[in-house]
């Protein structure tokens, strides 16, 4: 077991501890010592994460669907967000904003997105958006970093979070990238972005978590610093 393997084992417990809602097993590190290679999910190719760690999670399946069809013939994808708001979506599956979490408050659409009002033409920001790309799904503008120091090794990490998808075939539209070009050599920016108004098209499988060594000083670039 890598030492980044065993810092993200401590996280699993601690997960276990606050939400009850990750699995006991199944968990995978893809960090350089692991195989990186072309995965197939659905009627899609998708790139294994390098250097993330996944911890899978208890799957709320949608009526009339079961584990083995949204694995074997939903396509796979990502979304990136933000720690906090972890437990209401592990609970009630991605929302569209609108919605309520899980504290009854709306769910918005975050700073630094499209709003309503600046959207182009014909661009419905009240969707699930989604990507087929690890790199764009943990861009700061969708997975903000956070700083976490370990109270047993006393290291300090860069912390992003992103959740492994699977998404119904047929119940999403893809676009052109809104954050940017070139982002991800392995797909096209025309089609790098996903988005449902689906919700019961859209199941979450797991919670990707990437640790990197970092020198904080109170703050991580402006970022959160917490222990958690």
């Amino acid at each position: 077991m890598c030492m980044r393997e065993r810092e993200r084992e401590r996280e699993r417990e601690r997960e276990r501890e606050r939400y009850g809602l990750v699995k006991r097993d199944g968990h995978v590190c893809y960090c350089q010592g692991c195989q990186t290679y072309l995965g197939r999910a659905g009627f899609t190719n998708y790139h294994y994460p390098e250097d993330w760690y996944l911890f899978r999670v208890n799957v709320s399946v949608p009526p009339g669907r079961s584990v083995d069809e949204i694995y074997n013939k939903w396509n796979l994808c990502f979304h990136g967000t933000e720690i906090p708001r972890l437990e209401s979506i592990l609970r009630l599956s991605l929302r569209t904003p609108g919605d309520n979490d899980l504290q009854g408050n709306q769910i918005d659409t975050l700073p630094g997105h499209i709003q309503a009002y600046n959207a182009p033409d014909g661009f419905d920001t009240d969707r699930i958006f989604l990507t087929p790309s690890i790199r764009y799904a943990s861009c700061n503008t969708y997975s903000l970093p956070y700083c976490y120091k370990s109270k047993r090794s006393g290291w300090t990490y860069r912390v992003k979070v992103v959740l492994m998808v699977h998404i119904r075939p047929g119940s999403y539209d893809s676009s052109l990238s809104t954050s940017g070009s070139n982002i991800d050599p392995n797909y096209p920016d025309a089609t790098i972005e996903w988005a449902t108004n689906e919700t019961e098209s859209v199941v979450v499988m797991g919670v990707l978590v990437k640790f990197e060594r970092y020198q904080c000083i109170g703050h991580l670039g402006g970022f959160p610093c917490a222990m958690f």
